[in-house]
C-alpha cells in the first residue's frame, strides 16, 4: 500500500515538473524573443494592391502568434525599384535580425542583399527565386506549376484545341518567366496552340492594344493567357467591348476585387490564384527559423488554387478572394 502510495506521488511529482518546466520554457522562449525584429520589405504598400496587403497581414500575423517586433515597408508603386533599394540600404544600416523582403530584381538589389547576408543578417526572399550566388532562403508560390494549372485549363475551357496567346508584362520578370515555363511544359503535345507571348510592360492599356490588334489578325484565338492583374484587365475590356466572352476564354493569375466581378460574370473563365497571406505567415516564421539556428528548407513552395465561377463561393476560395474580410 505504502509502496503503491510512493508510485502515485512520484507520478504526480513528475507530471508537476513536466508541466513546470513546459510553462517556464516557453516564458524563457519569450522573453528572449522580446525585443528581437525583422523587417519586411514588399514590392508595394499601396492599399489597392490587395495581394501585397495580404502578404502584410500574413506576416503581421506571424510576428504577433511568435512575439517580435516587426517593421513593413515598401514603395507605393510596385515597380519602383529605386525607392525599394534605398529602404533595403536603410534597413541593413538598422542591422535588423532578419530581412523578408521580395525584391524587384536588379544588380544593385543582388549586391545589397549580399551584402546584408555578409553582414549577419539573415534574409528570406519571399515570390520568386532568385538568380543569386549563395542562394537565400526563399518562401514562393511554386510559380512553373501554377503556369501549368493555367495551361491544363485553357486546353479544358477550349475543349482540347486551344489557341492560345499570352499577354506577359516584362521580359525579364522572373515570376512570369517561371509562370512561361510550366505553360510551355504542360502544352507538349500542344506545340501548334501557342502562338507567341506578348509584353504589356504592366499597363492595361498596352495589354488592351496588343489583343485588339491580335484579334484582327487572321489567327484564330479563343484563349489568352494573363500573366498578371493589368493583363487581365487589358484582356476583359477587349473581350467585353467586342462581344467576344463567349467564345474567347481569358485564363488569369492572382486575385484582386476587380479581378472577382470577372469570374463571377465568366468574362474570365479561371483566374490561378495565390495564397499570398500564406507567404507573408510563412516568410516572418521562416526567418525566426533561422535567427534561432533551426534548420529550414532552402526553397518552400506553397501552392496556388484554380478557382472559377463554379468553386469561387466555397469557403476556401472566399478566403483566398476576400482574405482582408475573413480575417476579421
Amino acid at each position: 500500500m505504502l509502496k503503491q502510495r510512493w508510485t502515485l506521488w512520484l507520478v504526480l511529482a513528475m507530471i508537476v515538473i513536466g508541466i513546470y518546466s513546459v510553462f517556464y520554457f516557453k516564458l524563457l522562449s519569450d522573453a528572449t524573443r522580446e525585443g528581437r525584429s525583422v523587417t519586411v520589405i514588399l514590392k508595394s504598400l499601396n492599399i489597392r494592391h490587395d495581394f501585397w496587403q495580404a502578404v502584410d497581414k500574413g506576416a503581421e500575423a506571424a510576428a504577433k502568434e511568435m512575439g517580435i517586433n516587426l517593421n513593413i515597408e515598401g514603395p507605393l508603386s510596385e515597380g519602383d525599384s529605386d525607392t525599394q533599394f534605398r529602404i533595403l540600404e536603410a534597413a541593413i544600416e538598422r542591422k535588423p535580425e532578419a530581412i523578408v523582403i521580395a525584391p524587384i530584381i536588379d544588380d544593385r538589389m543582388r549586391k545589397a542583399l549580399a551584402r546584408a547576408s555578409a553582414e549577419g543578417i539573415k534574409v528570406v526572399i519571399i515570390n520568386m527565386s532568385p538568380d543569386m550566388k549563395p542562394s537565400p532562403v526563399v518562401v514562393t508560390s511554386d510559380h512553373v506549376e501554377a503556369g501549368r494549372l493555367a495551361a491544363q485549363t485553357s486546353i479544358e475551357e477550349a475543349s482540347g484545341q486551344p489557341v492560345i496567346a499570352i499577354i506577359s508584362n516584362h521580359a525579364n520578370s522572373i515570376v512570369s518567366a517561371e509562370r512561361l515555363m510550366g505553360i510551355q511544359r504542360a502544352l507538349v503535345g500542344y506545340e501548334e496552340s501557342l502562338r507567341g507571348v506578348y509584353y504589356a510592360d504592366s499597363s492595361e492599356d498596352r495589354a488592351y492594344e496588343i489583343v485588339k490588334q491580335l484579334l484582327l489578325s487572321e489567327v484564330p484565338f479563343n484563349t489568352f493567357i494573363a500573366l498578371n492583374e493589368s493583363a487581365s484587365q487589358g484582356v476583359a475590356r477587349v473581350l467585353k467591348e467586342q462581344n467576344r466572352v463567349d467564345d474567347i476564354n481569358l485564363i488569369g493569375f492572382d486575385s484582386t476585387s476587380d479581378e472577382v466581378p470577372l469570374l463571377e460574370s465568366r468574362i474570365m473563365k479561371a483566374s490561378i490564384v495565390q495564397k499570398p497571406f500564406n507567404m507573408g505567415y510563412l516568410g516572418v516564421k521562416t526567418a525566426l527559423k533561422l535567427m534561432d539556428g533551426d534548420p529550414t528548407d532552402p526553397i518552400i513552395y506553397i501552392e496556388s488554387n484554380v478557382i472559377a465561377k463554379g468553386n469561387m463561393y466555397t469557403t476556401e476560395n472566399q478566403k483566398l478572394l476576400f482574405p482582408f474580410i475573413n480575417s476579421k
